[in-house]
């Protein structure tokens, strides 16, 4: 068997492609991303979450449960779905990990425009962003 698929990779045309690495970092900072998010966007949505009646006035129409639907949609998603192209070894994984970084760290900026708050996580995030683009950036 291993002869066989040396004499194809030999053969012109009939090349073996070599088997991509997977990108474990990218892999385990978008599953836990995702996962946090998930936690996040449930958390406002089921009223679990509370963020005080000061920062809810500041949601769009006053509701948490549309920014917990928005966290979903813009965070937990995405980062699902790097996650499992990470999985794979996909080669679309370094350009859809730069995509994703500039999406977290795009709604940090516009939770931050609505809350007019800086809470821990704004920071942290938008390090994690970041830090997605430029593995997104070495992994293409």
């Amino acid at each position: 068997m291993a002869a066989d698929a040396r004499a194809a990779a030999e053969a012109p045309g009939l090349a073996v492609p070599a088997r991509r690495r997977r990108p474990w970092a990218l892999l385990v900072l978008a599953s836990l991303n995702a996962l946090a998010a998930l936690g996040g966007a449930w958390g406002l949505v089921s009223g679990v979450l509370g963020i005080g009646d000061r920062l809810e006035a500041r949601l769009p129409f006053d509701s948490p449960a549309l920014g917990g639907l928005a966290l979903f949609v813009a965070v937990a998603l995405p980062n699902a779905v790097l996650a499992v192209l990470a999985w794979r070894g996909d080669r679309r994984t370094g350009a859809v990990a730069v995509a994703v970084g500039l999406v977290l760290v795009a709604w940090i900026v516009v939770e931050l425009t609505f809350l007019r708050e800086l809470s821990f996580f704004h920071p942290l995030y938008l390090g994690i962003g970041l830090l997605m683009v430029w593995l997104g950036r070495r992994a293409r």
